[in-house]
């Protein structure tokens, strides 16, 4: 009982000195449910990243490509105070097409404040390889940087520099000298001496916004109306604040924001007349100070959400599902549902940045601005601690709670005895076990004392190669997240594992060798997450029926091994499927080649496994049955499953029938794949709509599909494909007519291995831009080229009665830039207008042996910018017009054993910036460096490849 009494005592001690920190004072405070105050705001923020900068944004990519200044290694630099938006221009410039087109590899890091040489080219290394560079020491990681970056006209940003040291910007330019000429480096700063010492005489400097722009930004945030409509004293008072903004966006975005919540007119006083505000000038970097007041407008039940961001390092990626479990680890939040709206409400308040949404347009991850990030972090002081490479032990303090690191070398646990927080954000090897932990990431053997670990609330075990779970950590009572993604080798739970009573998520995806889930599993009944359930054999696993009182589950649910039930009609039902309204993807899969279950009893198991209608995703594989259950099949699926938006069925080889997906309101993508029985897909028999909404169709490997619907049950009016954007059809061998009919919208259309194929039904394709055929006739060519209108891509492959390309391409030369011929072995002739392709910018060719050479009708392709030969036994010489190729950046030359030499006019390709050279013997001995007798026809160009020999003489490692 002293235990207990000393363990109480101690959390009170806790909970007191978490309260003077956040000077918080005694009341009647409830949890509750967010305010409707939160609206969608992604709109007008989009809108402060882009305004205002469109020239700035001319002018720097103008200076990155711009052939004036061909040093080998020269820099531009985006000065300007916090908050102006210079990491979002840089973005823009970053990914702009001129800039991705003209420099190869782009390279992005985020520096801040630790400007150590040794971090920095770990960055870089990480954006241009997959090798783990951790434990790497500074020789070898220049190495394999150099073996990276050597002569390629590369583009490596740096943001947010502030090192004004010129001794370490020496040391980390030095490394990066060996790259093509023509690269340049793209920094941005609040200061102009940084930028100075970089070398950078004449930088960018960003100016706030124009008058007229700022009170559009603001107007949009702080107004619910239309300003005309607002009463005309907050129009003043709101032009009087946006004027002291001085066209800061994140000043003008934090204060609308505040705005908005706040329509009291006193409180637009108080922000009009706030002395932060007031000093604000052109010059300063007061900014922080004006930030401030967005975290004092916060309601108290947000701050702490807040300030625990800052846990993750400046331009961290903070995924949304495991920020809202930290907060529940550390009691901000009882329930996920309350944390999804708390993140939201910071997001509506600009205090979080959309950083990536899934595929249902759901945000999934987000960003702390690197101001903001100051901000949070000048309110908690040294409670938080971030750890890198090159921490000073004398920086850990002993009153730390909150620690994440990306090392874990020279950090002594001892004097971080209070801490919170230990949170993984690398594959470090960390084996601490601190008693005052609430949130613990570990990697390695997993210590016998974690089940000492009585506040624990939250285990990230990820990555891990262990076999068992130790049952110790079945006496977490505490826990709520419990991560195991990726433990690959894990192949059982604990038995005890429904002793974790207060467990909501249980993360097991990528545990592709678990071979069967612990019994009463289905006691937690609080479980939120489990994305992965493995029915085993025996009488002493759990069985699909575990499922039953799991109500709460959401997200996704994978079911494997369904061959392992065994009462079939009991268990599916007992799962209870039907009643779980938060699963939106729901994938259910038999193993391969296993034959325990007859095709009845896997047809009795679908019959019971018929989910919720809420469900967004449906995903089938390897189902036996030789048909689909009847909550699938006999009309109606519609309105059993109205919110399907994607379904994917593959090697359900038994069944010849596919349920009515044409009358799916809202199917957006249909994958079926390793059908071998199926003839047709049946028409909506109530007359519906033809897949309203349907975006992607992919047919694979269908043997006996001989056409998407039958006719007989077609209605007078064919059915259309009115959303259609991507069609592919692949191996379907019995194929011999394709009714697209009206398809306004198809973008992209792929026909591979359709031998029979010989007739495509379709009025017009008026948007389609990508054509891909291989291994059907040539009529099947010349009918889509005739209904497309303006084509910008076509491959075609193994068209064994293609002799010449068809005159219907003819139509298509403005708007044609990439075109890819492979294997079309009796290909003997281009027409003569094949010269018209001026909009050219991408040529393949390969395996075309009966070519007898380049036509001289290239010569016009002058925006040519990349060029493919290869597997071309008959080819002997490159034409001497090749040097009219003015704008030629590559040249790709493979499997050409004739080939012996290049042309003198090779020295005219002023702006090839690479050659690759593959299996051309004499061509390879030719170009050797320095030696060579073609070399000095070469020798400009800063890549040159032979991906059999490298030209140093070394073999390829």
């Amino acid at each position: 009982m002293s235990h207990r009494l000393k363990d109480i005592k101690e959390r009170i001690d806790e909970i007191v000195e978490q309260m003077n920190l956040l000077n918080l004072v005694q009341g009647n405070i409830v949890q509750r449910e967010v305010e409707s105050s939160w609206r969608e705001t992604h709109s007008f923020v989009l809108t402060s990243e882009i305004v205002g900068r469109e020239e700035t944004k001319e002018e720097i990519i103008k200076s990155l490509v711009s052939s004036d200044n061909q040093e080998i290694l020269s820099m531009v630099a985006i000065v300007g105070i916090g908050g102006l938006g210079k990491t979002t221009l840089a973005q823009l410039v970053y990914n702009a097409e001129t800039v991705v087109q003209y420099f190869e590899p782009r390279i992005w890091v985020c520096v801040s404040d630790n400007f150590d040489v040794k971090s920095l080219v770990k960055k870089i290394l990480k954006e241009v390889c997959e090798q783990d560079v951790e434990r790497l020491e500074l020789n070898g990681l220049k190495n394999l940087l150099h073996e990276k970056i050597s002569e390629k006209r590369c583009l490596l940003v740096l943001d947010d520099v502030w090192n004004e040291n010129s001794e370490e910007w020496d040391r980390l330019k030095s490394l990066l000298m060996v790259v093509g000429r023509g690269s340049k480096i793209l920094v941005t700063t609040r200061h102009s001496k940084v930028a100075s010492i970089m070398g950078i005489n004449s930088p960018f400097l960003l100016q706030g916004l124009k008058d007229t722009l700022a009170w559009d930004l603001f107007s949009k945030i702080a107004f619910t109306e239309e300003p005309k409509k607002v009463h005309p004293k907050f129009v003043e008072m709101g032009k009087e604040i946006v004027n002291m903004c001085k066209g800061v966006p994140l000043v003008i975005k934090t204060l609308g924001t505040i705005l908005r919540l706040k329509p009291e007119e006193s409180h637009w006083l108080s922000i009009k007349n706030n002395g932060n505000l007031l000093s604000l000038g052109a010059g300063s970097d007061n900014v922080l100070s004006v930030l401030r007041l967005s975290y004092n407008d916060l309601p108290i039940y947000l701050k702490p959400c807040f300030t625990y961001c800052v846990l993750f390092p400046k331009d961290y990626e903070i995924e949304k599902n495991m920020l809202v479990q930290l907060w529940m680890a550390q009691g901000y939040i009882q329930a996920s549902d309350v944390g999804n709206q708390y993140f939201k409400e910071l997001l509506s308040r600009s205090l979080l940045e959309v950083a990536k949404k899934d595929v249902d347009d759901n945000i999934s991850s987000c960003k702390m601005h690197d101001l903001i990030h100051d901000l949070a972090q000048s309110i908690v002081g040294s409670e938080v601690l971030v750890l890198e490479d090159n921490v000073e032990k004398e920086k850990i303090l002993d009153r730390v709670y909150h620690v994440s690191f990306f090392k874990m070398s020279n950090i002594h646990w001892k004097h971080l005895k209070h801490t919170r927080t230990i949170l993984k954000l690398d594959n470090s090897i960390c084996r601490p076990t601190l008693k005052c932990s609430r949130v613990l990431s570990l990697s390695g053997k997993i210590p016998k004392s974690i089940g000492k670990l009585s506040h624990l609330r939250y285990l990230n075990l990820s990555y891990n190669d262990f076999k068992v779970l130790p049952n110790a950590i079945t006496r977490l009572y505490n826990l709520q997240t419990l991560k195991l993604t990726g433990c690959v080798n894990l192949k059982e739970f604990p038995k005890d594992t429904r002793e974790l009573i207060n467990l909501r998520h249980l993360e097991n995806n990528g545990c592709g060798r678990l071979s069967y889930m612990p019994c009463r599993i289905g006691e937690l009944t609080l479980l939120e997450s489990l994305p992965l359930f493995v029915i085993g054999t025996g009488s002493k696993v759990g069985r699909l029926s575990e499922l039953k009182r799991l109500n709460n589950l959401r997200g996704k649910l994978r079911i494997e091994k369904l061959e392992n039930v065994r009462d079939a009609n009991v268990e599916s039902e007992e799962a209870n499927l039907g009643e779980k309204q938060y699963i939106e993807s729901l994938e259910l899969e038999w193993s391969y080649g296993e034959e325990a279950q007859s095709g009845e009893d896997a047809e009795s198991v679908m019959v019971g496994l018929r989910p919720h209608r809420n469900l967004k995703e449906l995903f089938i594989t390897r189902y036996g049955g030789r048909v689909f259950p009847s909550w699938m099949m006999n009309g109606g699926l519609s309105c059993r499953l109205p919110n399907l938006i994607t379904i994917n069925l593959k090697s359900c080889s038994g069944c010849q029938i596919l349920p009515p997906f044409v009358e799916l309101p809202h199917l957006k993508s249909l994958k079926l794949r390793y059908l071998r029985k199926v003839e047709y897909m049946d028409y909506c028999s109530s007359g519906g709509p033809f897949f309203p909404s349907l975006e992607y169709l992919e047919l694979e490997y269908m043997p006996k599909l001989k056409e998407l619907w039958r006719r007989d049950l077609s209605p007078t009016h064919p059915p259309s494909f009115p959303c259609l954007l991507e069609l592919k059809l692949t191996d379907c061998l019995e194929l011999a007519s394709l009714e697209l009919h009206s398809s306004p919208l198809l973008s992209k259309l792929e026909i591979e291995d359709c031998h029979k194929l010989t007739s495509v039904q379709v009025s017009s394709l008026p948007c389609l831009k990508a054509l891909e055929l291989g291994e059907v006739r040539e009529e099947v060519l010349q009918q889509l080229l005739a209904t497309a209108f303006s084509l910008e891509s076509l491959s075609i492959y193994n068209i064994e009665d293609l002799v010449t390309l068809p005159d219907e391409l003819h139509q298509h030369v403005s708007t044609l830039h990439t075109l890819k011929i492979w294997a079309c072995t009796h290909l003997a002739t281009f027409p003569h207008w094949i010269g018209d392709l001026t909009s050219l910018n991408q040529l393949c060719i390969n395996s075309c042996h009966q070519l007898p050479s380049l036509p001289e009708e290239f010569r016009s392709l002058r925006i040519l910018k990349s060029l493919t030969i290869g597997n071309w036994s008959g080819l002997t010489t490159l034409p001497d017009w090749i040097g009219s190729l003015s704008s030629l950046e590559y040249l790709d030359i493979r499997e050409c054993p004739k080939l012996t030499s290049l042309p003198e006019e090779m020295r005219s390709l002023t702006t090839l910036h690479t050659l690759g050279i593959s299996k051309c013997p004499h061509l390879s001995e030719r170009c050797q460096r320095e030696n060579g007798e073609d070399w000095p026809k070469i020798a400009h160009v800063p890549d040159i490849v032979d991906w059999d020999i490298l030209l140093c003489g070394k073999p390829i490692q």
